[in-house]
């Protein structure tokens, strides 16, 4: 296989992260911006940190390194625990993908049917292999890009800049809280990028480094530009401001119709991302198991994800597992990258 360059890293994994500004709300108020972009900012050393156990062999494949780093039965145990935080990730960003198709559309789609939609867009999507993932977001990346930029530009004029302040309106102590969450989701997505692209070297350390901090910064300004188009209350009182700030310019239907266009470039960002947590998944299946075919592990996947996405097809169930999800997810992936390089760098010591 080819080698992924750093530039196709840092467009799969600012593809992916992109995705989560269709969904974001601004219940962190006036000084969300900031938090995101400190998250940004603190992802780095967590995208380091796992990116260092394949660097240490690069030309092998990451889910063959619990094996040889825990032996079998803990390997298998390591990666058959990060399947299932995986299926959760993939279950949680189906759903908001979901939910957000079922409030813009006025409910006209049956859950069942956007639910199976999706996980087959990104079954389908991860079916070539990480590579044509790669080459297939390098130019979407530049689409996404474009059409945010062009949703600020459009909006520059209507900002109220007064609405930021006062800044930090929570109160500094909230901050390392807030901080805390945006980096198991969003930013926690550069785990699963590490792990699919890992076995290349350091480029693909400094491509994941790169697209968090252009997706901190990214994030950060759509933030800024929902609170000072809505207003801080509007903001917060709607459940998807970034497609709602489309309804109060002064474009008419043109610009609303090009906001779809928007939207839908970014539920494309969606399917990246359950396709790269799928491929995450899969990995892992296939290392901790006999099981070998990955279509069988996505057929699996979908199977196994449709009931469980019904299940928890309510707004509250969704905030609950969310919420759930971002306070556990930090500390088991830093400990799972952390240990894992304690390993892999010991026995290369030897």
């Amino acid at each position: 296989m080819n080698p992924i360059s750093s530039r196709q890293a840092t467009g799969v994994l600012l593809v992916v992260l992109s995705g989560w500004s269709l969904t974001m709300t601004a219940q962190d108020g006036r000084d969300g911006w900031i938090v995101l972009l400190l998250a940004g900012l603190c992802s780095l050393p967590v995208a380091a940190l796992c990116c260092l156990a394949s660097e240490r062999m690069p030309q092998g494949d990451w889910f063959q390194l619990p094996r040889a780093a825990f032996g079998t039965v803990g390997g298998a145990l390591y990666l058959w625990t990060l399947a299932a935080l995986a299926f959760w990730s993939l279950c949680m960003t189906v759903l908001g993908g979901v939910i957000f198709l079922r409030t813009v559309s006025g409910g006209i789609w049956p859950v069942w049917l956007l639910t199976a939609a999706l996980l087959v867009c990104a079954a389908a999507s991860a079916q070539h292999g990480v590579r044509q993932l790669a080459l297939w977001a390098q130019p979407m990346v530049w689409l996404v890009v474009l059409a945010l930029l062009l949703s600020l530009v459009l909006s520059w004029k209507q900002l109220d800049f007064y609405e930021l302040r006062p800044i930090l309106s929570g109160g500094v102590k909230d901050l390392p809280k807030r901080v805390y969450l945006l980096l198991s989701a969003p930013f926690g997505e550069v785990f699963y990028a590490a792990a699919v692209l890992g076995g290349q070297g350091t480029r693909i350390r400094n491509g994941l480094l790169r697209a968090c901090v252009l997706a901190g910064v990214l994030l950060s300004v759509l933030y800024l530009r929902n609170i000072c188009l809505l207003g801080a209350e509007g903001a917060r009182g709607v459940l998807y401001p970034s497609y709602t700030a489309a309804s109060v310019l002064s474009f008419g239907e043109a610009f609303q119709r090009g906001e779809v266009l928007i939207s839908g470039s970014l539920l494309v960002c969606t399917v990246a991302r359950a396709a790269l947590i799928l491929s995450f998944f899969a990995g892992c299946v296939r290392a901790g198991s006999t099981c070998q075919k990955s279509r069988g592990v996505w057929l699996g996947a979908i199977l196994a994800g449709l009931p469980c996405i019904l299940c928890a097809g309510s707004n509250q169930a969704f905030g609950m597992a969310q919420e759930l999800y971002q306070i556990l997810f930090l500390p088991v992936v830093v400990f799972a990258a952390g240990g894992l390089f304690a390993k892999v760098h010991t026995k290369s010591s030897l």
